[in-house]
């Protein structure tokens, strides 16, 4: 396997919701009151479910690359998934 971290993007995710304040805002450009009410408004209003924490990782995905810049395989490596996964 590729990736190999034993620390997997959806472990790394729930490290940032526990840990200190400034990090998730830091890493996911929001506060982790604003980060959570997103997630709410998306289940909520959107309807999407969680299949095994999907929406809050890919959610995570998607403000980490929109605050970093990073390249699809960089990101890959953070979240411990395929190219493809990440750009889909």
């Amino acid at each position: 396997p590729y990736h190999t971290s034993a620390l997997s993007g959806h472990a790394w995710v729930h490290e940032l919701i526990a840990g200190h304040p400034d990090r998730i805002r830091s890493e996911l450009g929001m506060r982790l009151h604003v980060f959570l009410a997103l997630v709410s408004e998306l289940r909520t209003i959107c309807g999407l479910e969680d299949s095994r924490h999907v929406t809050l990782e890919q959610l995570a995905i998607f403000l980490y690359m929109s605050v970093t810049g990073l390249s699809i395989q960089q990101v890959g490596e953070r979240f411990q998934h395929s190219n493809e996964t990440i750009s889909k």
